[in-house]
């Protein structure tokens, strides 16, 4: 019986390991791709930057603009989770709560720079902000990496 349980022990492990190195090479792969991703968003506002000049009103040009750089934070968060990831082997939560927000901020910065945004949508994306703001603080205040020290 022994013998059983140290054979399925070390099935486990070896399904973990393959599932570990799997994982390693995909995160590897996920990098080159991000910078990539940033340099084609970083080249896509300088090539939106002859359309800006070339608008008829600064508004529309800055419009194109102000939406292109919102979009790069959002992809820099979400990058920043993945390098993340890879150097600590575990995805934080609060570095995906992070990207919603900025992303939620850049929606809602986008639609009041373009005065098309209602009360119900201002008071929902000011709900799920609080939300998401209460999320954050209390993945900080339990985070696992605070209570490594501790002796239960």
């Amino acid at each position: 019986m022994t013998s059983r349980l140290y054979i399925m022990n070390q099935q486990h492990s070896n399904v973990i390991g393959f599932f570990n190195k799997i994982t390693d090479i995909i995160i590897k792969l996920l990098i080159p791709l991000s910078i990539l991703a940033l340099f084609m968003g970083f080249a896509k506002m300088v090539l939106d930057l002859r359309v800006a000049f070339s608008s008829p009103t600064i508004s529309n040009g800055f419009d194109i603009l102000i939406t292109d750089i919102l979009s790069m934070f959002v992809v820099i968060e979400l990058l920043r989770s993945i390098i993340e990831c890879f150097e600590i082997r575990r995805l934080k939560i609060t570095f995906i709560i992070d990207a919603g927000l900025v992303f939620i901020l850049r929606e809602i910065m986008i639609v009041l720079y373009k005065n098309k945004m209602e009360f119900t949508e201002v008071l929902s994306l000011s709900a799920l902000l609080i939300v998401l703001g209460i999320i954050r603080t209390l993945a900080i205040l339990h985070s696992p990496d605070k209570h490594e020290g501790e002796v239960k």
